[in-house]
């Protein structure tokens, strides 16, 4: 699921629905554009449940079957599994595969879920990445909020996740006392392996305001550039009857007003005066709050 919608974009921007210039299929891939720039901004993903259900077959460790299914083939890949309640409850998984009815999760999880596994699929992050220590016993991750993490490995010494406090707005991983090793080793460089999930569910009303805003303004400047054919009729005494094109000032003004409504988000505070520069690179950390 998008973060919004076609429909949306066009009603922001009033869109003409006849003698449209520009297809459905090129407003999508606007709204994709303004997803990725959004997860820039922010870096972080958003995401909403896309899928439910409960395991009921094929159980092992390294996924599950849900008969009740019919997916497309592979659709899920780069999604999250979030177990939620039963057997292996807490678990969040990225899924490497999936079939009709089964998913495939990497790395495997800890604890195989069973017939009471409840089940979520979600469009979340997940970074595996490995990067320096930084000789204390507490770090922070890159991307946040932390949802979970699934692995940690200090110099070569895999530590226990039970061992290790999570704290998920500020992103903060803290080597508790039991922890196999004391402190984030910066011997050497890139010696700490994570593997986390990360990012906010559901998508806030906020976030899904600027994306229609950053994929409207996209729309209205191919519109100005391009050949607008969306013509406005005009009635005159005596019967006469003609067209007009829509006029120029009018998409600048709309264009005007949602770049400055996209900074009023990004930064903060509501404002509708013309983006000036990339506001992207001024953006501020927003503190998301993570809905179960």
């Amino acid at each position: 699921m998008t973060y919004c919608t076609i429909a949306e974009v066009k009603e922001a921007i009033s869109f003409p629905s006849d003698g449209a210039p520009l297809a459905d299929s090129v407003i999508g891939s606007f709204i994709l554009d303004a997803e990725e720039e959004i997860e820039d901004i922010y870096k972080t993903k958003f995401g909403n449940i896309e899928q439910s259900g409960t395991a009921d077959g094929t159980y092992s460790t390294s996924g599950f079957a849900d008969s009740s299914k019919g997916w497309a083939v592979d659709s899920y890949i780069g999604y999250v599994c979030w177990i939620y309640g039963g057997t292996g409850e807490g678990q969040y998984r990225e899924i490497s595969a999936n079939t009709a009815t089964a998913l495939t999760v990497s790395p495997v999880f800890t604890t195989a879920p069973d017939s009471t596994s409840n089940y979520r699929i979600i469009k979340l992050g997940y970074k595996n990445e490995t990067i320096d220590g930084n000789g204390t016993n507490m770090m922070y991750v890159a991307y946040q909020p932390l949802i979970n993490l699934n692995a940690l490995s200090i110099d070569s010494t895999d530590v226990t996740i039970s061992n290790v406090y999570q704290y998920s707005n500020t992103g903060k991983i803290q080597l508790s006392t039991s922890a196999e090793v004391q402190y984030f080793s910066d011997n050497n460089p890139q010696l700490i392996e994570l593997k986390y999930i990360f990012g906010v569910y559901p998508i806030p009303r906020i976030i899904r305001r600027l994306a229609i805003v950053l994929a409207g303004i996209r729309t209205l400047t191919a519109q100005i550039a391009g050949t607008y054919d969306d013509f406005t009729s005009v009635s005159l005494p005596g019967g006469f009857t003609g067209a007009k094109g829509e006029p120029y000032m009018n998409v600048k003004a709309s264009l005007d007003y949602l770049q400055g409504e996209a900074r009023g988000i990004v930064y903060g505070t509501q404002s509708t005066g013309q983006v000036s520069g990339d506001f992207r690179t001024r953006a501020t950390y927003r503190p998301w709050t993570i809905f179960g």
